[in-house]
């Protein structure tokens, strides 16, 4: 079903302090979105998942949690470029449809609860609009055919997965609009599991939205780019 819905070193502490202060000024702006927990912070400032008193502080994703059946097939990979569903997949215009919108690529790893372990062979489904606000054939809010941009994935060893799409739009003709999001089903044989959606800090519909907020980045003639590490609840 888819829905529209140990101490810390110094360096560390900097970190933390400018990310805190980072996302109270985008709260102050409407960006909306949670602080960034001490592990939040390590791991941008290492590049790696936090440990000792970082990880104490670390929390699961926020979203619906709980175990359903594993919905994706073992041959699935890790890296995915999103597009059309099985029952669209046949129309050209769910193709180019699928292609409206500012390029994009998700990246980030499944983590166990203390945020370090990565999580091998979770799977994660994600779908969301194409960049006008439509998911499929019949756009905006109203039952669709789902979807122009969808996909499956599987973590390997190291946890890691990636996706490339487009930034997705508000919902066509819905106002006020929701934040811009994108839904992501994780989940795992041995019954963990979360649906959230990725929502975006620099949105002005930000606070109308629930899931986790992210910053995107982008240099010149390269797609957005956004990391999402997904950390998982006990079974």
């Amino acid at each position: 079903m888819w829905r529209k819905r140990t101490s810390i070193p110094v360096a560390v502490v900097v970190v933390a302090a400018l990310a805190l202060g980072g996302w109270a000024l985008a709260n102050a702006r409407g960006g909306g979105g949670r602080p960034p927990t001490a592990a939040t912070a390590a791991t941008a400032a290492s590049g790696a998942p936090a440990t000792g008193a970082a990880v104490a502080a670390c929390r699961p994703t926020a979203g619906e949690l709980g175990g359903q059946a594993d919905p994706v097939a073992a041959g699935a990979t890790p890296r995915v470029t999103l597009g059309p569903s099985e029952r669209l997949a046949g129309s050209a215009a769910a193709v180019r449809a699928g292609r409206r919108g500012e390029p994009l690529v998700i990246s980030g790893r499944v983590l166990a609860a203390d945020c370090t372990t990565p999580v091998a062979g979770a799977s994660l489904h994600v779908w969301q609009t194409n960049g006008d606000g439509d998911y499929g054939i019949s756009g905006g809010s109203a039952e669709v055919e789902c979807c122009y941009l969808q996909g499956t994935m599987r973590t390997g060893a190291d946890g890691r997965y990636e996706f490339t799409t487009v930034r997705p739009g508000h919902y066509n003709g819905v106002e006020p609009p929701p934040a811009a999001h994108i839904h992501v089903e994780v989940r795992h044989p041995d019954g963990r599991g979360v649906t959230t959606e990725i929502l975006f800090a620099d949105d002005p519909a930000g606070g109308r939205g629930a899931g986790e907020v992210i910053r995107l980045t982008r240099t010149a003639g390269t797609p957005w780019q956004g990391r999402f590490d997904i950390v998982l609840g006990t079974a």
